[in-house]
């Protein structure tokens, strides 16, 4: 088997992927990929944040930070314009998705999950598209993204020591 085909089959599934993405995202249909994505990966991040006495918001940021140096790295690795673009925006998005993850009561988080799902369920395709594309730095900087959007809330009155309060809404 000649691997420049397979490179280029790979490459032509990742092309589908990206216009996949934006189908679903479209119709609409990215939200409930989101929402099965991060829902079967709460689990295993519940158990994490039951360890650790950061808030939803925190982790969020953590995981952000995370994908902005692996997106640095993917400057060092020969991809500079891609990922000086990512993470730019990473870094402007920071604040952004720390607000979107405030909540860490289950019912007020809610609200924000509709276009947290969204936004996961438009990622997922992308992160697949370079893992196929054999680009796993941008792969997994894509994925600390998705991590950021998918900590579940309702760690934050469980944590020993810590008293859980309303967060303060931005009028």
């Amino acid at each position: 088997m000649n691997p420049e085909l397979v490179r280029a089959g790979f490459s032509l599934s990742a092309v589908a992927l990206i216009a996949g993405a934006a189908i679903l995202f479209i119709t609409g249909s990215a939200r409930s990929l989101g929402e099965a994505f991060r829902e079967s990966i709460e689990p295993t991040l519940a158990q994490i944040r039951s360890r650790t006495t950061r808030s939803r918001s925190e982790l969020a940021d953590l995981s952000i930070l995370v994908a902005i140096g692996l997106s640095m790295l993917n400057i060092l690795g020969g991809n500079p314009v891609v990922g000086t673009i990512v993470a730019l925006v990473l870094y402007l998005a920071r604040p952004s998705i720390r607000r979107a993850t405030r909540h860490e009561h289950r019912l007020m988080a809610l609200g924000g999950f509709f276009s947290l799902d969204l936004i996961i369920g438009a990622y997922l395709p992308f992160v697949l598209a370079h893992v196929m594309m054999f680009d796993w730095l941008m792969a997994l900087c894509l994925f600390a993204v998705v991590l950021a959007l998918s900590w579940p809330a309702g760690g934050g009155e469980t944590v020993p020591g810590r008293r859980w309060q309303l967060a303060p809404v931005a009028g």
